[in-house]
């Protein structure tokens, strides 16, 4: 499972390479372009060549910048195919008459030792200087398209080692080993005593392996059954600290069909009763709501905690995975959740708002 971690970190790694390399790899392509035009040109006139270099250079990045835009930013009423090819086609256009403009203007007017036959330079007349300026547009469309595409590819690569990632370090994490220890000396006591909810605890404990083993690497899982998952977790809390009325746990879906990534929840219920006092407090608390509405989800956690305790420090020592929590929002939910924290002297809460159409 390390070497596994290692070559998935490895191929991370070159992919970023390759993503940086194709995100900067346009300021080669505008070497290469003021080279092209400076060199075909500095035989005639130098001067002439360099100031038409740089100004048809500078062109190709806004029309470089401008495909970018349409193809990897573009605004709702550009998202449509032929809306965008028809934008496309008429930007080609006007900036090639722009540029073929540009350039008369300049020949005209700045002090150079030519003067170039008008016919050269006439607009709608003269089309192999118009069709450099087109020429230079579409390059700049067709150098747009390939980092579109490729940069396209790449996250879509990204994703998906960054997910493998992500469910190795969630089967690596799932069943705290120090929780099962205790589930499993909690159950050894219950047969040890001959007590009636020893089969009813075993048999939870087993539902909790077989839901992890069953659902704990798949893309997404019914809530109900996380839901069920969780509520296990916390009978075997029950049974470590005793049926408690300051622990409260609330659950309200108006849908049975919700489906959400497996074990995202888990860890934040997990924290409250890792860091709160309720043993150790007769005013500790823990209060878990989650609640499904129309399509999306609120998780509200709140638990005491002791006074000069520090939940993020402890955390990091512990390795709670709150971080890899975050990293799978990212994964799964980018930009349709929103996660809170708030930690006060004695009170930690947590509120997690998560969109489940996405």
């Amino acid at each position: 499972m390390c070497n596994f971690a290692i070559q998935i970190n490895c191929k991370i790694m070159n992919t970023k390479f390759n993503q940086f390399v194709i995100r900067h790899s346009q300021y080669f392509i505008y070497l290469i372009v003021f080279l092209l035009i400076f060199l075909n040109g500095v035989k005639r006139n130098p001067s002439v060549a360099l100031t038409i270099a740089v100004i048809d250079t500078l062109f190709f990045v806004m029309a470089y910048q401008l495909f970018c835009l349409v193809f990897m930013h573009p605004p709702k009423w550009l998202q449509r195919g032929l809306v965008k090819i028809i934008v496309i086609i008429l930007m080609i256009f006007v900036m090639s008459h722009l540029l073929f403009g540009i350039e008369y203007l300049m020949i005209r007017w700045l002090p150079f030792d030519i003067t170039p036959p008008a016919e050269d330079f006439m607009p709608y007349i003269n089309l192999t200087h118009y069709m450099s300026g087109l020429l230079l547009n579409i390059g700049a469309l067709c150098v747009a398209i390939y980092k579109y595409s490729n940069l396209s590819l790449l996250q879509a690569e990204a994703l998906k080692q960054e997910r493998n990632l992500m469910k190795l370090q969630l089967l690596q994490s799932q069943i705290n080993p120090h929780f099962l220890f205790n589930a499993l000396n909690n159950i050894y006591a219950l047969v040890y005593t001959k007590n009636d909810i020893a089969p009813d605890a075993l048999m939870k404990l087993s539902d909790m392996l077989r839901y992890v083993t069953d659902y704990g690497q798949s893309e997404k899982v019914l809530l109900s059954k996380d839901l069920e998952y969780i509520q296990n977790y916390i009978d075997f809390q029950e049974l470590r600290i005793g049926k408690n009325e300051r622990l409260s746990y609330k659950v309200s879906l108006d849908s049975q069909s919700y489906s959400i990534a497996p074990m995202l929840l888990q860890p934040f219920v997990e924290n409250c009763f890792k860091h709160s006092d309720i043993t150790t407090n007769t005013d500790g608390f823990i209060n878990i709501d989650i609640e499904a509405k129309d399509g999306s989800l609120i998780l509200r956690t709140r638990n005491s905690v002791s006074k000069g305790h520090n939940l993020r420090t402890d955390a990091e020592q512990n390795g709670v995975g709150l971080g890899n929590v975050k990293q799978r929002l990212e994964l799964y939910y980018q930009g349709n959740y929103s996660l809170s924290l708030e930690e006060r002297e004695d009170v930690y809460q947590l509120s997690l708002a998560l969109n489940l159409n996405k």
